[in-house]
């Protein structure tokens, strides 16, 4: 039952570094499109978002579910809970390159963008 909960972990942590890594690309492709003043990397962003948007969702779940059947303890309970607490500033930070995107759109096309 231990070796089927810390697979569960792994799992759960490697969705925080996949989650990590998409709003890492976000960030930097938002960061050029605003350099370059690219209206199609701007576009991709913004509807890019919903992705990570969907992972955030997906996370949260898993937790809540290793949080219910579990009851975990100690550091299985930190880890857990931080998880919580990083999906959601990281999805924030996912929609402030969605900021970034939509603010390049409405610069070069003077509109907003809508999807």
């Amino acid at each position: 039952m231990r070796s089927k909960f810390d697979r569960e972990l792994d799992s759960l942590n490697n969705e925080l570094i996949e989650m990590g890594n998409l709003i890492e690309s976000s960030i930097k492709i938002a960061v050029t499109a605003l350099k370059e003043q690219d209206v199609e990397l701007a576009k991709r962003i913004v509807e890019n978002d919903d992705e990570i948007d969907n992972i955030e969702s997906h996370i949260e779940k898993r937790c809540m579910k290793l949080l219910l059947q579990q009851q975990p303890v100690a550091s299985d309970l930190r880890l857990i809970s931080s998880s919580l607490k990083i999906i959601t500033d990281m999805e924030r930070i996912g929609d402030h390159a969605e900021n970034i995107a939509e603010w390049v759109y409405y610069a070069i096309e003077g509109d907003h963008y809508e999807y």
